[in-house]
C-alpha cells in the first residue's frame, strides 16, 4: 500500500518543488521498489598497517533500492565511512563486489570511476567544503560550470536550487555570513544541481546543534521523496534516525541488523 508522508506539503518547499525538477510525493515499501540501484556483495576493505592487517568491512552484503532512504548507523570504528567511501568509488575494494545501476565497481578504471562520480553521484560532508571566497549563488553555479550544463540555464536553475533549500534571500551571501545550518543547505543545493541518482551523505549534523540538525535532514528527506532521489546517510546521531526508510547498523566492519522502519513516512516536518 502506497503512503503519502505527511507534513511535507505544508512546508516552504510546497510550490518549489511541484515543477519540472519534481516525481513524487509517494513512499513505499522496499518490497514495492522499482529496482536495486545498489548491490553490495560480500564486501571487504582491508588495511594493512605494517605487518597488521584491519578489517574495516568485513563481508557486507545488502541492496539498496531506487528512491530509499537509507541510513547506516555504528559506532566510531563500525566501517560506515569506509562504506560510503567504497560506494563512492573514492577507496578501493579488497574483496567482492559493489555494482551500481550498471556500472560494476572494481572493473572501473580511474578514469571511468571519476565518470561515475560525476554522473551519477553527489555528496554532501560534515564540513560543508564551501569555496569561501564564492558567494551561495557562486558555490552552486561552480558545480553546473564544472558539469558542462548549458550557460544559459546555470544562473536560473542555481537560484531555483538555492530556493529549494529556503536561502534565496542569501544567496548573495559568502559562507562566513551564514550560520551551520545554512551552509549546510548551501552544500545540500549545490548536490542536488548535479542532478544525481544517488545522494551520499556523511554526518550532515555532526557540526550542528540538534534543532538544526533535525532540520537539516528532514530538509535531505523532503527532496529526495520530491524528486525520487536514493540516500545513503551516514549518522550516529539517535535523533535523526525516524526520518530514515531503512537502517543499517554495523559494527566492526559488519552488517548486525538491516531493519526498515514502519511509518516513517508519517513524521511531521519540522521545517
Amino acid at each position: 500500500m502506497t503512503k503519502t508522508a505527511k507534513g511535507y506539503s505544508n512546508t516552504i518547499w510546497n510550490g518549489v518543488l511541484r515543477d519540472e525538477y519534481a516525481h513524487s510525493t509517494s513512499i513505499t515499501n522496499i518490497s514495492q521498489q522499482q529496482r536495486s540501484i545498489i548491490s553490495i556483495t560480500d564486501v571487504k576493505k582491508i588495511y594493512k598497517l605494517g605487518d597488521i592487517a584491519v578489517n574495516a568491512l568485513d563481508g557486507v552484503s545488502f541492496d539498496i533500492f531506487e528512491g530509499e532512504i537509507v541510513f547506516i548507523q555504528g559506532p566510531s570504528g563500525s566501517g560506515k565511512t569506509t562504506l560510503l567511501n567504497l560506494i563512492g568509488g573514492i577507496d578501493t575494494i579488497s574483496e567482492g563486489n559493489i555494482r551500481v545501476c550498471d556500472d560494476t565497481l572494481r572493473s572501473m578504471s580511474a578514469k571511468q570511476l571519476t565518470m561515475y562520480r560525476k554522473q551519477r553521484l553527489a555528496f554532501v560532508f560534515q564540513f560543508y567544503s564551501l569555496i569561501p571566497t564564492l558567494t551561495v549563488l557562486e558555490n552552486v553555479e561552480l558545480t553546473m560550470e564544472l558539469m558542462k550544463f548549458p550557460q544559459k540555464k546555470i544562473r536560473k536553475d542555481a537560484e531555483h536550487f538555492i530556493e529549494m533549500v529556503g536561502l534565496k534571500d542569501r544567496r548573495n551571501n559568502f559562507p562566513s555570513q551564514l550560520s551551520g545550518g545554512e551552509r549546510q543547505r548551501v552544500a545540500i543545493a549545490r548536490a542536488l544541481a548535479k542532478n544525481p541518482d544517488i545522494l551520499l551523505v556523511d554526518e550532515p549534523t555532526g557540526q550542528l546543534d540538534q534543532d538544526s540538525g533535525v532540520k537539516i535532514v528532514d530538509l535531505i528527506r523532503t527532496i529526495a521523496k520530491a524528486q525520487n532521489k536514493t540516500v545513503i546517510l551516514v549518522t550516529h546521531d539517535l535523533e535523526i534516525i525516524k526520518f530514515a526508510d531503512r537502517v543499517i547498523k554495523l559494527r566492526s566492519g559488519k552488517v548486525v541488523s538491516d531493519s526498515p522502519l514502519e511509518g516513517s513516512a508519517q513524521i511531521e516536518s519540522y521545517i
